[in-house]
């Protein structure tokens, strides 16, 4: 396949403490592609998955975790799923589905030993359709979910299960594990009434709460009277401080991620309830996907199982166009987005 022109979306300039990301941060420009060398091959991109720690490529303080910003003028990182189109490499033929870190654009030229996070990239044996599940309830999204509520979580049936940012990526996935592993209630937080219904109706939540309308602690006291067993936390701040005074007696907390703070100029405190840990005996243990990468075909299994069978729903939302990618992103930070926002590039093949 003979491909020159690629568009792509490189980095502009790097946000400010407490600054929104957004469009300003990134330059739409247009690239030519070379030839391939041996061993390398090119992937035409399907979906790009947004997500909150792509913020964090731009920042130096998360160098530690991230490895150093994304240089100005480089094309953005970010996760995706392809169709490989050309190949000189034995491994990877023509017509093989790829996920991995493929970046904001239409191609990327690939190599099996290329790139920090080269070891989450891999190929589909067998690919469902839409093919963007493989990024969303089916690959990092419900990985999360999975590893977070059987690890950190140490779910069990009839375990009360409370999940922050319910309505969002792991959030829409989490709660629908915590179902199908026979919990007692599962209730989610969220923003809005719309998100809220959105849960019960469709994704199997028994309770949603809007936290911007309702008081949190007389709701969470109300829904569980005995305390809450798991909490799968994706927020931090005050929702995690308020969730701490309403621990049962060993519960597990698992922290997946707190996106309140993450990117707040302001430099905030720990929480203030943290005594229930000792008073309830409680854990708390933050994790990250990629921890269990070594266990990844064990989390694909089974989500794939739930979802031939029915029991897990497709969470995702879908923008349309690369030219979409920064607007994508941005959403996940305003409260704009419902589910596990992806950006649909070209159709599946």
């Amino acid at each position: 396949m003979s491909v020159t022109l690629n568009r792509q979306w490189r980095v502009a300039r790097y946000p400010d403490a407490g600054e929104l990301i957004d469009k300003s941060h990134f330059h739409f420009a247009e690239d030519t592609l070379g030839p391939l060398d041996q061993g390398e091959f090119l992937v035409k991109t399907i979906c790009l998955a947004p997500g909150p720690a792509q913020r964090a490529y731009l920042e130096t303080r998360y160098a530690d975790f991230y490895g150093d910003p994304i240089p100005i003028g480089s094309v953005m990182r970010g996760r995706g799923i392809g169709e490989i189109v050309a190949s000189k490499h034995k491994d990877y033929q023509v017509g093989k589905i790829f996920v991995g870190s493929i970046g904001w654009q239409d191609y990327s030229i690939q190599k099996p030993d290329q790139g920090k996070f080269i070891f989450s990239n891999r190929l589909i044996d067998n690919p469902i359709r839409p093919l963007s599940m493989h990024l969303g309830i089916l690959g990092q999204a419900g990985g999360t979910a999975y590893f977070g509520l059987k690890e950190a979580g140490r779910i069990k049936p009839g375990d009360n299960v409370l999940v922050s940012a319910a309505a969002g990526g792991v959030g829409s996935v989490a709660g629908q594990i915590a179902r199908i592993k026979d919990a007692g209630i599962v209730v989610g937080i969220s923003s809005t009434d719309q998100k809220c219904q959105w849960l019960c109706n469709e994704l199997g939540y028994d309770v949603a709460i809007n936290y911007k309308s309702e008081n949190l602690d007389n709701r969470i006291r109300e829904l569980f009277p005995d305390g809450v067993d798991v909490f799968f936390d994706n927020v931090g701040g005050e929702i995690l401080n308020t969730c701490l005074k309403h621990l049962a007696m060993n519960a597990r907390i698992a922290l997946g991620g707190y996106i309140s703070t993450q990117y707040n100029e302001k430099i905030f405190s720990g929480p203030t309830h943290y005594t229930q840990l000792i008073n309830k005996r409680a854990s708390m243990q933050g994790f990250v996907y990629f921890d269990y990468w070594d266990r990844y075909a064990e989390a694909e299994q089974a989500l794939v199982d739930w979802y031939h069978k029915g029991l897990l729903t497709n969470s995702e939302s879908i923008d349309e166009g690369l030219e979409m990618m920064p607007k994508s992103l941005a959403s996940l930070f305003t409260g704009e987005n419902r589910g596990i926002k992806l950006c649909r590039v070209s159709p599946d093949p």
